[in-house]
């Protein structure tokens, strides 16, 4: 009886891993986000050397929120080896890419960017993205486009945020290829650069931003986020000395902190004057302002970005953990400030991300409990124990040599 048990076990064990094996190995590769929903579209990719029939396949919504399926997209159609297919509305308007869409659904798709959707295959869940049960904008106003290369992609059954790369909305140039530049965790952890259509703006519109740029020079440095600049020249809308505070980032303070300086504050000054700065007399200091946003904040400091020798502080600081929570949710701001069609935002979050897995500055200890201590505090005594803390960057300085971990 034990031995005709144990067959039947097997089988059955053999039975479930072959069925789970058929399964076609067919993900959601992209997800456009438009403000017009009419114009959201999902991208399919078949990493396979097999056409696939799609007549098993369905797309389930969970709007607002919901933890039951509130809309079904029944799929039809083959999508044939190593290559996309496109569900999208009847009524989408984009007139030069309607031809890309090979599933035309009547209405718009039932998404505006926080109901999450699941992919499945014979009414089981093998590609997701959003969170079930979760009613928050992740994809609001923006594309994800799947991480990684073509011939890596692989279906996930719970969503994971960096398995995409945030894209601006409407880069529908992108459907159906990968001519885009910005594809794997290198080019991202590379971080962005500052493209020339910047370099060519002034740094002011008015009492806003332009997005433009101005050169400076390094007059003093406050703590980690604050130094005072100075521009070379008076043109481009900044002039005079002005303490800059930086845009996005927000480490722990120096000074004027309610019971004195909390964990990392020392040691992001340090990164700041010692690492980010020094020796500025000999780098090339960039200014650039956030768009449309005012030009300064409720303290009198004007607010912008910080280009050292072609790289962005506030990416630096973020890559180290240095800073508090960077705001996941893309605003239009954000939207303007791009590199490679790549908001800066998406840019910050990837590093915060390595930073947290790998227990690095404020995302370590003890949110990691064995994540990295903060050099400058007792954590029995609770308080700070030096200005002057014994610390090294984790990763080299871009400019020195720099290696993608």
């Amino acid at each position: 009886m034990k031995k005709i048990l144990s067959i039947l076990l097997t089988g059955l064990v053999f039975l479930l891993v072959s069925c789970k094996s058929t399964v076609p190995n067919v993900v959601i590769s992209k997800v456009y986000g438009n403000t017009n929903v009419e114009n959201n579209l999902i991208e399919l990719y078949n990493n396979s050397e097999e056409n696939v029939n799609l007549k098993d396949y369905k797309i389930n919504f969970y709007n607002n929120g919901s933890s039951d399926v509130t809309n079904t997209i029944n799929l039809t159609g083959t999508i044939e080896a190593n290559s996309f297919f496109v569900i999208g509305s009847n009524n989408f308007d984009v007139l030069e890419h309607k031809d890309k869409i090979d599933f035309v659904y009547e209405g718009n798709l039932p998404f505006n960017g926080d109901d999450a959707f699941e992919l499945t295959y014979k009414n089981q869940n093998v590609d997701q993205v959003g969170i079930v049960g979760i009613d928050i904008p992740f994809i609001r106003n923006h594309t994800l486009i799947r991480l990684g290369d073509l011939a890596d992609y692989q279906p996930f059954e719970t969503y994971n945020q960096f398995n995409y790369i945030g894209y601006l909305p409407g880069v529908f140039e992108y459907l159906k290829n990968d001519d885009y530049e910005i594809k794997t965790l290198e080019d991202l952890y590379a971080g962005p650069r500052l493209e020339q259509k910047y370099l060519d703006l002034d740094f002011a519109d008015g009492t806003f931003g332009s997005g433009g740029t101005a050169e400076v020079t390094l007059v003093s440095i406050a703590d980690g986020d604050t130094a005072t600049f100075h521009p070379k020249d008076s043109s481009g809308g900044f002039t005079g000395g002005a303490s800059m505070r930086y845009y996005f980032v927000d480490t722990p303070e120096v000074a004027g902190a309610p019971g004195g300086p909390a964990p990392w504050a020392y040691v992001a000054s340090k990164y700041n004057k010692e690492f980010l700065l020094s020796d500025a007399g000999n780098k090339d200091i960039i200014l650039q302002s956030v768009p449309d946003n005012t030009l300064t904040d409720t303290f009198g400091r004007w607010l912008g970005l910080i280009w050292v020798n072609g790289h962005l502080s506030q990416f630096l600081i973020t890559a180290e953990g240095l800073s508090d929570n960077i705001n996941p949710i893309y605003t239009n701001t954000d939207l303007k400030m791009t590199y490679k069609n790549v908001p800066y935002l998406t840019f910050l979050l990837f590093a915060e991300n390595r930073a947290r897995e790998n227990g690095w500055g404020m995302k370590g200890y003890p949110l990691k409990e064995d994540g990295e201590k903060a050099p400058d505090w007792n954590y029995s005594a609770n308080k700070n124990t030096t200005s002057n803390p014994n610390w090294e960057p984790n990763l080299p300085l871009p400019w020195e040599n720099w290696i993608n971990l």
